[in-house]
């Protein structure tokens, strides 16, 4: 008779399926996508089990090892989920051991993180004189006998530290009080910080536009078919209303969800509207990304694999969420590049949104202001379907934006940061008492430091990049590996003292702020500020309490935030990213302008947005002024066809990189010459040439692009010509599908 085999994608080195006999113990117990230990070699390692069938292993031409455990009792990843890594493994040319090690926590696999708490209750009820000679005699041991007698429930011991720690020991070891000791759940977020009353959504009228989404979102619900919606709303258009009635529709039939922000900052306040808007326990609500501890991820995952969880919220990870029965995936702020995974394995959270819900029969939302470029080429193409909120919910117009020429501003000789126009709209903001937002993408004090006797410039030793001043520390760091060096006191190059220091970081523009308004209270919100655990939160809930008069940041104030005080949003400066080499970087710009410039006007006070910039007649920011989404992507579709760019093809980067600067380059022509002799037309290669950051982290680099319409085929030529070149020691490569980042 066969026996029942498995096979098991490891955690090991080998990069494929391995087969393992089921142990006769465990037949009717395993099923596809269990976490199980199995020998590997001499060692043993974890893997996931899928494709179990009956064999005869007799016949077979090798020895089949048995599994050795199960490591939990239930399954870790869905037949959704398996198909997912194959098809990511294929598109995205990543490991199985990568992909598995994203997608399950190490919390889950080493199964530590445990949290365990102490809960105490009588057990022992005293007589009416025994009660009498405790309250006497021990008083401090009398107060938490007579509370837990009266509350006769049980309590964390953490609950009861308003009474004597060893007056609570003396009763356990009187056999007065029983101790038990139960497994925590940790539920993340559980006491939110942001104070705001809560949202009574049973008193919320939607808008016209807002129904007339919900209801074609619900529908395709109905018909439990896989359909994609491009929900571009304006912002302050009610968007989140719309993912809540969905997620409700959802909810209501049994469904599962999950709701991606791009960044783990914006998580608390997402969490916070769907804890008050949606009638679910904090636990059926799951908070899911990097930044949780250990134990935290644990009881997530936990809650998510065992069907507890019904809602999973989260940075880009999140869409690997192992839920149930998922029958929506909401991208929120879809077009954010923040959603590209940087390291192996490098996928994009959106588009691996879009097949997850293909395989889910379920419906994915992307919803944006902005949306990217190749989202509403796919709406055009109707492969999305496209729902559009052009109003503001509370009938608010959007802020007025007005652009300041600063070329101008230098000519009168009033060369500062900030022009004569923002500083009048500021000083009248702050006599009416209204919040002001400035936005500047740049962290830190200067940008470069140089010196004026030489050519001297402080860059890092280890990047081709300059290094950027911090007052706070007074220290140079490198804002790509982190190197830091102190400020030097004269010239390593000349030994003259004429140091100096040039461009502006939101460190130099809050201290030049602090200088032109005394008065008022102004903070910095970008990395260098929020280090620590919930000090973003902190510094929004300030501002939003009216403590803050100016908040000073970077991209982090951009998108996702709602304070109906503000009424001017400065734009310091956004030529230097006007001019960074990359095909996006138009749609970046564009997209920032018009995501920072909606902080303003948000409640019943007009809003207004003051551009500074010396390209005042650019077409760029002619059409962000007009907010004029529709010209701006038939322009940019026209230059990007003419290039043969995305969406009209896709990207497979190839990316070298060696200590040796010769022998790296050498090898990417090489295997460049190779590859473009077997592309046979189908697809274009341009490069290698040297990357935007030439050197990074001691590793000097170069970058070449295959343009095609067809992945697969690129991938495959690319796999034969590194084959040929794979005894290569020199440099190594990576392959970056659909890249967003070029440097």
């Amino acid at each position: 008779m066969g026996r029942f085999c498995a096979e098991v994608l490891t955690f090991g080195v080998f990069d494929g399926p391995l087969l393992y006999a089921i142990p006769r113990g465990l037949e009717n117990i395993l099923t596809d996508g269990m976490l199980v230990r199995v020998p590997f070699g001499r060692t043993k390692t974890l893997g996931i089990t899928l494709n179990i069938r009956q064999m005869d292993l007799n016949k077979s031409s090798f020895r089949v090892k048995e599994i050795l455990n199960i490591e939990y009792d239930f399954p870790l990843l869905g037949t959704d989920m398996i198909k997912l890594v194959f098809w990511m493994r294929k598109y995205y040319v990543a490991s199985y051991k990568s992909l598995l090690e994203t997608i399950v926590p190490l919390a889950i696999r080493k199964n530590s993180g445990f949290k365990f708490v102490t809960k105490l209750s009588l057990i022992k009820t005293l007589s009416k004189e025994d009660c009498e000679v405790l309250k006497r005699r021990s008083p401090k041991q009398y107060a938490p006998y007579e509370f837990l007698l009266k509350s006769n429930g049980m309590f964390e011991k953490s609950a009861l530290k308003n009474f004597s720690t060893s007056a609570i020991n003396s009763l356990i070891d009187k056999g007065i009080i029983g101790e038990t000791f139960e497994r925590a759940n940790r539920i993340v977020y559980a006491n939110q910080t942001f104070r705001e009353n809560r949202n009574n959504r049973e008193n919320v009228i939607l808008t016209t536009e807002q129904q007339d989404v919900v209801t074609d979102i619900a529908g395709n619900l109905a018909k439990r078919e896989f359909c994609t919606h491009l929900v571009h709303g304006v912002t302050g258009s009610g968007k989140t209303e719309v993912y809540l009635h969905a997620i409700e529709n959802v909810l209501k039939s049994g469904g599962d969800a999950i709701y991606l922000v791009p960044e783990l900052t914006l998580t608390p306040q997402t969490v916070y509207r769907i804890r008050c808007g949606i009638s679910l326990p904090a636990a059926q609500v799951v908070v899911w990304h990097s930044g949780l501890s250990e134990g935290e991820r644990r009881d997530a995952w936990l809650a998510m694999a065992n069907g507890e969880a019904k809602i999973v919220i989260g940075a880009r990870s999140a869409i690997f969420a192992p839920l149930k029965n998922t029958k929506i995936i909401i991208v929120d702020e879809e077009h954010e590049t923040t959603y590209k995974q940087a390291e192996t394995p490098r996928y994009h959270a959106r588009d691996v949104a879009v097949y997850r819900a293909k395989l889910c029969n379920a419906v994915c939302i992307l919803g944006s202001a902005t949306p990217s470029i190749e989202s509403l080429f796919n709406a055009s193409l109707k492969k999305y379907r496209l729902n559009t909120l052009k109003n503001r919910v509370d009938g608010s117009t959007l802020p007025g934006i007005e652009v300041v020429d600063m070329r101008h501003e230098y000519s009168m000789g009033k060369a500062s940061i900030i022009s004569s126009r923002l500083r009048e709209l500021v000083e009248n903001r702050l006599e009416r008492h209204e919040q002001i937002i400035l936005f500047l993408n740049k962290r830190g004090y200067s940008s470069v430091v140089f010196c004026k006797n030489c050519d001297y410039v402080a860059t890092c030793p280890h990047c081709s990049t300059s290094l950027t001043y911090h007052r706070q520390q007074n220290v140079l760091r490198c804002h790509i590996c982190s190197y830091v060096e102190n400020l030097p006191a004269k010239c390593p190059k000349c030994g003259g003292y004429d140091i100096l220091q040039s461009g502006v970081g939101t460190q130099k523009l809050m201290g030049v702020i602090c200088t032109l308004f005394p008065l008022a209270k102004v903070e910095r919100l970008d990395s260098d500020t929020t280090t620590t655990k919930d000090s973003f939160y902190k510094i929004l809930n300030r501002f939003r309490d009216g403590e803050i008069d100016i908040l000073v940041g970077t991209q982090m104030i951009s998108k996702g935030l709602d304070f109906p005080n503000v009424s001017l949003v400065g734009i310091i400066n956004m030529d230097n990213a006007m001019n960074f080499p990359d095909f996006r970087t138009n749609e970046r710009v564009f997209q920032s302008i018009i995501q920072v410039s909606g902080r303003a006007g948000r409640g019943n006070k007009p809003g207004i947005v003051i551009i500074q910039t010396n390209f005042p007649s650019s077409d760029l920011i002619k059409l962000a002024v007009q907010n004029n989404v529709e010209s701006f992507f038939k322009n940019e579709l026209m230059s990007r066809n003419e290039f043969f760019y995305p969406p009209f093809s896709h990207i497979v980067r190839l990316i070298f990189s060696g200590k040796n600067e010769v022998k790296t380059e050498f090898l990417a022509k090489k295997i460049c010459e190779d590859l473009r002799k077997r592309s046979h037309g189908l697809f274009e290669l341009r490069g290698p040439a040297p990357a935007v950051i030439y050197k990074m982290k001691d590793r000097f680099r170069f970058s070449s692009m295959c343009f095609s319409k067809n992945v697969a085929t690129v991938l495959e030529k690319a796999h034969e010509s590194m084959e040929v070149f794979k005894g290569a020691k020199d440099a190594n490569w990576t392959i970056d599908v659909d890249p967003v980042d070029m440097m």
